[in-house]
Parts: structure tokens; sequence; C-alpha cells
């Protein structure tokens, strides 16, 4: 299974969205979206982001 984004409705009936790995495991979350316009700007945000976003390794003492 490829990892995917799901969207959910929470108790007070805004929208979430998970991004889920392939092994099934949730790896970021937004909540509170109000519009499915804006869970597709999250979701669009986040992919943008995964293809372009530089690494930063935060391991090694400066």
């Amino acid at each position: 299974m490829a990892a995917r984004f799901e969207v959910l409705k929470d108790e007070a009936r805004l929208y979430r969205v998970q991004l889920r790995s392939a092994e099934g495991v949730v790896v970021a979350v937004a909540q509170g979206l109000q519009s499915l316009d804006a869970v597709k700007h999250v979701i669009a945000s986040v992919r943008e982001s995964a293809a372009i976003g530089l690494v930063v390794d935060m391991t090694q003492p400066i």
C-alpha cells in the first residue's frame, strides 16, 4: 500500500487530514479545517513541501 491522505470529520464537524505512511503509521495531522477547499489546499501544500523541502540534520552539534 502506498502512503495516503485521509480526510475525516471531528466532533466539532471540522475536517481533519491525516497523512498515513505505507506501513499504516500516521505521520502528519492537520486539524480544524472549515471546508473541503481548505483540505485540498493543505494536501497540495504538503505535497509541494515534501517535494522541495530541505532536509536538515539536527543530530550534529553546531
